[in-house]
């Protein structure tokens, strides 16, 4: 690959990643905002967020359909996780076609242990600190 192809590969990669962090940015403040006006307009408490979890994806996909806020607040901070998760994927594809196999390990291994603390953390509900 010549010089000129991969700064033509290596603008589209940059301007990929640009929409994936935009569109997630905006993903998660669409879904609070829209969380924070349900919570509001229906009235009541605010309810404590912390240690609560949704038993299976019906449950949570129940409350969404029937528009419950704690479901799109929920739902917001899942795509604010998983903005800088898919950037991460994006380098390993990123970094696999340059040919830098050397950052496509370090990004892989980055990637896996972000998995398998999400993984971790929904499975066993671990909490910290």
């Amino acid at each position: 690959m010549n010089e000129n192809q991969l700064k033509v590969e290596t603008k589209f990669i940059n301007r990929v990643v640009a929409i994936i962090l935009a569109t997630g940015m905006y993903a998660t403040i669409g879904l609070y905002l829209v969380g924070l006006v349900l919570l509001f307009t229906k009235g009541g408490d605010i309810p404590s967020l912390s240690g609560q979890y949704f038993h299976s994806f019906s449950d949570f996909f129940s409350a969404l359909f029937s528009l419950h806020p704690r479901a799109f607040l929920y739902l917001g901070t899942v795509t604010l996780i998983l903005t800088p998760v898919s950037r991460v994927f994006i380098s390993i594809i990123a970094f696999w076609k340059e040919k830098d196999f050397k950052y496509v390990g370090v990004t892989a291994i980055v990637f896996f242990i972000i998995m398998i603390s999400v993984v971790a953390g929904s499975v066993f509900k671990l909490n910290v600190g």
